[in-house]
């Protein structure tokens, strides 16, 4: 698998994208102002993937900066996410915490029923917060 497949295929399940479950869960309401904000941003990109939309995740939520690591030759990051996913199952994210210093923020997540955890990063980009990175 190319490194850059596999980066995206990460990005993608970690962004519960592909899950069974009627409603998405949310984590917006468990937060106040920006925090809520940011959370809003992970709740936006598990929503968008659930409905197979590969183009609002790069186009939309993800910094520009993090849409171009996506890219592999002539491929563009909505090619990218759109192979990855295809290889995702059942998997729930939820928000636990947050760190809003500035025009960046963390977000501290909990993943699927295995309870995986990561991190999100976030840049403010005029008013509203994208996806930078996810580790």
């Amino acid at each position: 698998m190319r490194r850059v497949h596999a980066s995206v295929t990460l990005v993608v399940a970690a962004l519960a994208l592909g899950g069974c479950t009627a409603t998405a869960p949310s984590s917006a309401g468990k937060f106040k102002g920006a925090e809520s904000d940011v959370a809003k941003v992970v709740d936006d990109v598990q929503s968008a993937g659930r409905r197979g939309k590969p183009d609002k995740l790069c186009n939309d939520l993800f910094t520009t900066e993090l849409a171009n690591r996506f890219k592999a030759g002539s491929a563009t990051c909505v090619d990218e996410v759109e192979k990855a996913m295809r290889d995702v199952n059942d998997y729930d994210l939820e928000v636990t915490d947050i760190t809003v210093t500035g025009d960046t923020a963390t977000a501290k997540v909990k993943q699927g029923k295995e309870n995986r955890t990561g991190s999100f990063s976030f840049e403010r980009v005029g008013n509203a917060w994208r996806v930078s990175s996810i580790s």
